[in-house]
C-alpha cells in the first residue's frame, strides 16, 4: 500500500506551474522583468525537493544554480560556519559571475526549491545587465549578516497612454501625404513631383514631432522613393555609393582610438597644465581645436566626431556634474567649435563647394584662395567673441576643477612616455591632419585620406571586430548619408528649377536694397529649412537666390555666402544632424541640461543674424554689394 500512496502524495505536493511562475514574478530580483525575460526562466526552472537537515549548498563548490525557496526554509552560514540566519534564495553567486559558492545552505525543514541553471541566467544578463548588481547587493548583505533592503514589487500596470505629441505625430504623418496627393491629382500636378511631396511631408512630420529616432525618416524617404520608382536606384542611393561613407567611418574609428590607446586623455592632462583649469578654458580649448579643423576639413559632423573624446574626458573631470552648467558649457563649445566657421571658409563645408561652383568664372578665380575669409572675417570674429559673451551669460563665471597643477604633473607622470599604440594613433592622426591640409597640394581627396588611415588602425590591429561595432555611430552614419538620396532626388526631378520663375518676380521689389535681400533669404532659407537639411536648405537657396542677385548687382558670393550662414540655423533639434550626433554622444540620461542648451542655441542663431548686419559695412567697402 505504501508504495502506491507515497507517489500520489508526492504528486499532490508537486508546484503547479502558475505557482512557479508566480514565485519568480515576485521574487525581488527578477520582479522587473520583461515577460520575455520571465518566459525563459519559467523554462530553465527545475523543481527540487530536499528533506530537512540536508545540504542544499555548500561554500566553495561549485556556483551552478541560483535555488529559490518555494516551500520550507533554508538556513546559511557563511565562512567560518557563522550562522546567517534563514533565507529564501541560496546562489546569487551563479548570477554575478562567481565561480564557487561562498555560502553554505542547509533545509531546515522539508523544502521545494525552484533551481535556476547558471546557463539560463547568464543568458538572462544579456538582456537584464542590472541583475548582476542586484544578485551581488543581496549576496554582500547575506556574507556581511545584514538584512537586505526590501524592495517592493511594482505592481503590474497596463499599457501606458500614448502622448498626446505622439497622437498629433502620427496623425499628421498620415493626413499631410494623403492631403498633397489628393491636393496634386486636383490641380494636375506632375505625378513624380506630388510623390516627392508627399514622401516628404510625411518626412518632415516624424522629424517635427520626433516620433521615430532620427536616422529613420530618412531611411524610409529612401524606401518609398524606392518603392514608388521615383528616382533611379543609383541617385536614391547616391549616399551610400559616395566617398563620404569612407569619410564618416574613418573619423569616426580615428575619434575611438584616440580614447582607446588613452592619447585623448594625455591631451586632456596637458591642456589643464597649461590652460587655466576651469570649464571657461576646457571649452576655449574645445572651440580652438575645432576651428584649426575648420579649414581642412570639410564636415561639421566629422569635426564633431574628433572634438567627442576631449568633450567625454573634459566632462568626466572632478566638479564636472552631468546636467549641470559646466557640463552644458563643454556641449556648447564642442558645437560651437564644430559648426562656427563652417561658412567662413571655402573647404570648411561642402555645400560651399557646391555654391563655388555656381559663381561666374572670374568670381572663382577670386575666392579660391584667402579672400573667402577675408570676405567673412567680420562675421567670423562677431560669432566668436558673442559666443563667449554668451557663455558667460548663460554658464556664468565658471569655477576652478578640484585638481591641483601639482596633481596633473603627477597624472602625467604617472602615465609614462608615449606606448607604441600611442606613437601610432598619433602618427594616424598627423597623417590626417596633413592629407587634409595638403589636398590641394597632392589631390587626393579627403575621404581616401580617411580610407587610408582606417585601413592601417584596422592592419595594426587596434580595431577589434567589437570595437569596430562601437566607435562608429551606425546609426548616425546612415542618417548623414541618407539625407543626400533627397538631394539627389530634388536634382533628378529638377523641382529646384520649377521654383526658380517665381523668385524672379521679387528682383523688383529689393531695389538694391541689402536689408531687404538679407531679411527676405533669412526668411525663404528658413522656411526650407523646416523640410531639408543643412547641406540641401543651403543648395536650394542659393540656386533660389542667384538670379536675384544678377538683377539687383549683388555679388552672387555674398547669396551663397548668407545661405551657408542661414542654413546653419536650427531651432528643432531634427534640423541639425550635428546636434543630433552631439546627444548621441552625451546622452541625454546623464547629459547637458537641454533646455538650457537650446535656450543658448537660440541666443546663437540671434548671433549669426546680427554677425551678417554688421558685416555690411564691411562687404560695401570690398565693393561686393
Amino acid at each position: 500500500m505504501r508504495r502506491y500512496v507515497e507517489p500520489i502524495l508526492t504528486m499532490l505536493m508537486e508546484p503547479s506551474v502558475a505557482e512557479i511562475a508566480d514565485r519568480l514574478l515576485h521574487d525581488p530580483l527578477f520582479a522587473d522583468l520583461s515577460g520575455r525575460a520571465h518566459a525563459r526562466l519559467l523554462g530553465a526552472a527545475r523543481v527540487v525537493h530536499v528533506v530537512a537537515g540536508q545540504s542544499v549548498a555548500s561554500s566553495g563548490a561549485p556556483a551552478t544554480e541560483l535555488q529559490l525557496v518555494l516551500r520550507g526554509s533554508l538556513a546559511l552560514r557563511s565562512f567560518g560556519d557563522e550562522a546567517r540566519g534563514p533565507a529564501l534564495s541560496v546562489g546569487e553567486e551563479a548570477l554575478t559571475g562567481q565561480a564557487q559558492y561562498c555560502r553554505s545552505a542547509v533545509a531546515v525543514t522539508d523544502c521545494c526549491l525552484i533551481a535556476l541553471p547558471r546557463r539560463a541566467l547568464q543568458e538572462l544578463l544579456g538582456e537584464a545587465p542590472e541583475l548582476a548588481k542586484k544578485a551581488q547587493e543581496v549576496l554582500l548583505c547575506s556574507v556581511g549578516g545584514v538584512t537586505p533592503p526590501v524592495v517592493p514589487v511594482k505592481p503590474a500596470r497596463g499599457p501606458a497612454a500614448t502622448p498626446p505629441r505622439e497622437l498629433w505625430g502620427w496623425a499628421c504623418t498620415l493626413l499631410w501625404p494623403a492631403l498633397l496627393l489628393a491636393a496634386g491629382l486636383w490641380q494636375d500636378w506632375a505625378i513624380q513631383n506630388t510623390l516627392f511631396v508627399a514622401i516628404l511631408a510625411a518626412t518632415v512630420s516624424m522629424w517635427m514631432f520626433s516620433i521615430v529616432d532620427e536616422f529613420v525618416p530618412p531611411l524610409f524617404a529612401m524606401t518609398a522613393m524606392l518603392l514608388v520608382d521615383l528616382a533611379p536606384a543609383k541617385v536614391v542611393l547616391s549616399g551610400f555609393a559616395s566617398s563620404g561613407l569612407i569619410l564618416f567611418v574613418g573619423v569616426y574609428v580615428l575619434g575611438g582610438v584616440l580614447v582607446a590607446s588613452g592619447l585623448s586623455y594625455r591631451f586632456i592632462l596637458w591642456m589643464r597644465l597649461h590652460l587655466p583649469d576651469t570649464p571657461f578654458w576646457h571649452g576655449f580649448a574645445l572651440v580652438a581645436s575645432g576651428y584649426a579643423l575648420s579649414p581642412i576639413m570639410p564636415s561639421g559632423n566629422a569635426r564633431l566626431s574628433l572634438l567627442a573624446p576631449l568633450y567625454r574626458d573634459f566632462c568626466s573631470a572632478d566638479g564636472v556634474k552631468p546636467g549641470g552648467l559646466d557640463h552644458t558649457r563643454l556641449a556648447a563649445a564642442t558645437l560651437a567649435g564644430s559648426m562656427n566657421m563652417s561658412p567662413m571658409f571655402l573647404t570648411s563645408k561642402s555645400a560651399n563647394l557646391i555654391v563655388f561652383a555656381m559663381l561666374p568664372a572670374q568670381l572663382q578665380e577670386e575666392f579660391q584662395g584667402f579672400f573667402w575669409f577675408l570676405a567673412a572675417i567680420v562675421c567670423a570674429l562677431v560669432v566668436t567673441l558673442g559666443h563667449f559673451v554668451l557663455d558667460r551669460v548663460f554658464f556664468g563665471p565658471g569655477h576652478a576643477l578640484p585638481a591641483s597643477k601639482a596633481q596633473v604633473r603627477q597624472q602625467l607622470q604617472l602615465l609614462g612616455a608615449l606606448s607604441r599604440d600611442e606613437q601610432f594613433v598619433l602618427g594616424a592622426l598627423g597623417v590626417f591632419l596633413l592629407g587634409a591640409t595638403g589636398v590641394t597640394w597632392h589631390h587626393i581627396s579627403l575621404p581616401w585620406v580617411a580610407g587610408f588611415v582606417l585601413v592601417a588602425l584596422l592592419f595594426y590591429g587596434l580595431v577589434s571586430k567589437k570595437s569596430f561595432q562601437n566607435f562608429v555611430d551606425w546609426p548616425m552614419v546612415f542618417f548623414l548619408l541618407s539625407l543626400q538620396g533627397l538631394t539627389g532626388t530634388m536634382d533628378h526631378l529638377h523641382l529646384v528649377e520649377q521654383l526658380t520663375p517665381w523668385m524672379d518676380s521679387l528682383a523688383a521689389l529689393l531695389q538694391h536694397d541689402i536689408t531687404r535681400l538679407v531679411l527676405l533669404e533669412l526668411a525663404v532659407v528658413l522656411v526650407i529649412r523646416l523640410a531639408l537639411p543643412i547641406t540641401a536648405g543651403m543648395v536650394v537657396s542659393a540656386i533660389l537666390f542667384m538670379p536675384i542677385a544678377e538683377a539687383t548687382g549683388i555679388n552672387p558670393w555674398l547669396i551663397g555666402f548668407l545661405a551657408a550662414m542661414f542654413s546653419d540655423l536650427w531651432f528643432l533639434p531634427y534640423q541639425s544632424s550635428a546636434y543630433s550626433q552631439l546627444r548621441s554622444v552625451s546622452g541625454i540620461a546623464t547629459g547637458f541640461n537641454e533646455p538650457l542648451f537650446l535656450k543658448f542655441n537660440l541666443a546663437s542663431c540671434a548671433l549669426r543674424v546680427v554677425a551678417v548686419f554688421v558685416s555690411i559695412p564691411f562687404w560695401d567697402a570690398l565693393d561686393l554689394i
